[in-house]
C-alpha cells in the first residue's frame, strides 16, 4: 500500500531510504536542557463552549451562585446564625433539639432560609467551644445554653491581661 502510494506520488524508492550515516548514529540518551521543574510538561488549554445561538453564555452565567438583594441586604444587617442560636437557647429553661430551634428561627426570621443541618453544625461548633451543651436522651440529642456566654466581640471582653514575663 505505502509502495503504491509512493509510485502514485512520483516519489523514487532511492529518496525514502535512510544513508549509511543515518543508519550508524550513536544510540546516546537526550540529555535534558531545561532545569526548570515542569517544564517539559505540556499545559491543556481549556476548551471554550461552543456558542450556538447565544446559549452557552446564558447557561454560563446561571451557573454562577447570585444572592438576591434581599437575603444579601439581610445578611449585611442582621445576626448571625450564631448569634440567632445563642439568643434563642439562652431564651428557653429547658433542652431543645436542632429540629426545634430550626423551626423557631424559621419562623421568627421568615427572610432567612434555615436549614436543619446547618443549625445542627453550628450547635455542634458552639459545643466544641463550649459555648453549649449537649445532651442526649435515647436517640435523641438536645441543647441547651451554658451559664456564663462567651463574648463574641472584642469590644465587650473586659480587658485583657498580659501574662508576665520574667
Amino acid at each position: 500500500m505505502l509502495t503504491n502510494m509512493q509510485k502514485a506520488l512520483g516519489t523514487s524508492d532511492t529518496a525514502m531510504q535512510p544513508t549509511p550515516q543515518e543508519t550508524e548514529a550513536p544510540s546516546v540518551p537526550r540529555q535534558k536542557t531545561d532545569t526548570k521543574p515542569g517544564a517539559g510538561k505540556r499545559a491543556r488549554a481549556k476548551k471554550a463552549p461552543a456558542v450556538q445561538d447565544g446559549k452557552a453564555a446564558k447557561e454560563t452565567a446561571s451557573k454562577k451562585p447570585t444572592a438576591l438583594p434581599q437575603e444579601a441586604a439581610a445578611k449585611a444587617t442582621g445576626p448571625t446564625l450564631v448569634e440567632l442560636v445563642r439568643r434563642h437557647l439562652a431564651d428557653q429553661s429547658e433542652p431543645r433539639s436542632a429540629t426545634e430551634i430550626a423551626t423557631t428561627l424559621s419562623q421568627a426570621h421568615p427572610d432567612r432560609t434555615i436549614k436543619t443541618t446547618v443549625v445542627r453544625t453550628t450547635l455542634e461548633n458552639l459545643v466544641a467551644k463550649s459555648h453549649v451543651q449537649r445532651t442526649k436522651q435515647g436517640s435523641s440529642v438536645y441543647y441547651t445554653a451554658t451559664e456564663t456566654p462567651a463574648p463574641t466581640d472584642a469590644a465587650e471582653s473586659p480587658t485583657s491581661v498580659q501574662p508576665e514575663t520574667y
